[in-house]
């Protein structure tokens, strides 16, 4: 099977799982509708909120799922909505991406730090977790605490 039909499968299987709110027309292979904003690699894993937002972009084609999070920016809330989708099609370091960048563009979103310390932490295709993860994993839950108190 091809990367492009595999995730096809995955996304598809997504959408028939999680009802008919995350069904959409077009299933094809998620497109990013803008660049990374840069071309530089990381030299090893993300250990900050920062690195991890490096490089996260919007994709188009993926399931449509929209959560309602306390923000006040629209760009926020559409990386929210695409770390969600990600976390459910278990990619779960892109969702951690889009998260993060969720976080960076409104640090007083609660929900976005949640989802950074959700999708950071052991997961179904990372069982064990890394030093550096769970550090990440920790701050970010503090962040979504300490945000909650104005959401």
């Amino acid at each position: 099977m091809t990367p492009r039909a595999l995730i096809g499968s995955l996304l598809g299987l997504t959408a028939a799982l999680s009802g008919p709110s995350l069904a959409t027309a077009d299933m094809a292979m998620p497109m990013p509708m803008s660049a990374p904003t840069s071309a530089t690699p990381m030299a090893g894993p993300p250990t900050s909120l920062a690195e991890w937002a490096h490089g996260a972009m919007l994709f188009q084609g993926l399931a449509k799922v929209h959560r309602t999070v306390t923000t006040t920016s629209p760009v926020a809330q559409r990386y929210f909505d695409q770390g969600m989708a990600l976390m459910w099609g278990f990619n779960h370091d892109e969702a951690a991406r889009s998260f993060a960048k969720a976080a960076e563009v409104d640090p007083r979103c609660a929900a976005c730090f949640w989802g950074l310390s959700l999708t950071v932490g052991p997961n179904y295709n990372l069982p064990f977790l890394t030093a550096e993860r769970a550090k990440v994993a920790f701050e970010a839950v503090q962040r979504a605490k300490a945000e909650a108190t104005h959401a």
